[in-house]
């Protein structure tokens, strides 16, 4: 049975990203603004000894006190924006690895800065080759061993308007003609203080972070002639502990290869080529969201903004109901004489809710 290239992939990750900043933390939610209406004054009093109605002169201007509430509308659109949670991808492309560099902190990969910043990583130590070939990302060596290769983000980066992941892929996997592809999410990499991502928690001095937490994935075909693979994000399957990838909280990409260890007592291992392993050559180019808008994932952001500056709104239209039944009250107070007065005193006070 074929054992994809898994256990140590974060291994090379750490290798390969350090330094990388990532870091999810949780949303924050702006409170609606808006004053209320303006106070309205009560009608004029009637005498108390004639009792003849004329309270009803403080009626209708409670009214007064209206839609000033309203203004809080807009404040409550900035909690809609993303702040404080993974940055919102605004544009599909990932990385054409046109403006590739060597990465100061890590001797053999690349950076990377136009697209989705971010850099190369493969492990294990030693066995793959990362270069720059003519503005793609090209990988060879042999594999012996739980081996792989892949793209990590500078920073999290939410996805979730899109429905996957393309890239152009060509070369030689080895016998099976396939490598196993990877979409690595924030809630299924180990916790890393260091490069500041990933919220599984593993107990303190696990060594082998892969039965607690790993990346959903893949079978993908690969050819020497090669060509375009789309991976969408629901066919990504077996991550831990969230199964599911919905691109909120992307992390990383990762290709891996097929190993097969070497039965107990025996000799071999290393998939296709034995003990001492098979050689893939590998070249990578044009990776990119796919199945989002054509100018990016950032309109979700807005609609919550809209949502909360329109409850603001049915605030003041409360208040305004209240101010239009107090002006109906000081006109039944006509016949009380001196309670009259008190009756129209209640308008005023009701108008300062205001009104739609």
């Amino acid at each position: 049975m074929l054992i994809k290239a898994s256990r140590l992939y974060g291994i090379g990750l750490t290798l390969a990203a350090i330094g990388a900043i990532a870091a999810c933390s949780s949303d924050t939610t702006d409170q609606p603004g808006g004053t209320a209406g303006s106070t309205s004054h009560a009608g004029t009093t009637s005498t108390a000894g004639t009792g003849t109605g004329t309270a009803g002169t403080g009626t209708g201007t409670a009214g007064t006190g209206t839609g000033t509430a309203g203004t809080g509308t807009g404040t409550g659109g900035t909690g809609g924006a993303g702040s404080g949670a993974c940055a919102k991808v605004t544009a599909p492309l990932i990385t054409q690895f046109d403006d590739l560099m060597p990465n100061p902190t890590s001797a053999g990969q690349l950076v990377f800065m136009t697209g989705v910043p971010g850099g190369t990583f493969a492990y294990q130590p030693g066995a793959l080759t990362v270069t720059d070939m003519a503005k793609s990302l090209n990988i060879k060596g042999s594999i012996a061993a739980y081996d792989g290769f892949g793209v990590y983000f500078n920073a999290c980066a939410d996805a979730s308007a899109y429905t996957g992941v393309s890239f152009n892929i060509k070369g030689k996997p080895g016998a099976t003609g396939m490598l196993n592809f990877r979409v690595q999410t924030d809630a299924n990499t180990a916790v890393d203080t260091v490069n500041k991502k990933g919220t599984c928690m593993v107990p303190a001095g696990t060594t082998d972070t892969y039965p607690l937490c790993h990346a959903s994935a893949v079978d993908i075909p690969v050819t020497e002639a090669g060509g375009v693979v789309e991976v969408k994000f629901s066919s990504l399957t077996g991550g831990v502990p969230v199964e599911a990838v919905t691109g909120k909280d992307v992390v990383g990409l990762e290709w891996a290869f097929t190993f097969t260890p070497a039965a107990a007592g025996g000799a071999g291992g290393g998939g296709s080529g034995g003990a001492s392993g098979y050689p893939v050559d590998i070249t990578v180019d044009d990776i990119k969201f796919t199945g989002g808008p054509a100018g990016g994932g950032s309109g979700t952001g807005g609609t919550g903004g809209s949502s909360a500056g329109g409850s603001g709104g049915s605030g003041g239209a409360a208040a305004g109901s209240g101010g239009a039944a107090a002006g109906s009250g000081g006109a039944a107070a006509g016949s009380g004489g001196a309670a009259a007065g008190s009756g129209g005193a209640a308008a005023g006070s009701g108008g300062s809710g205001g009104t739609q």
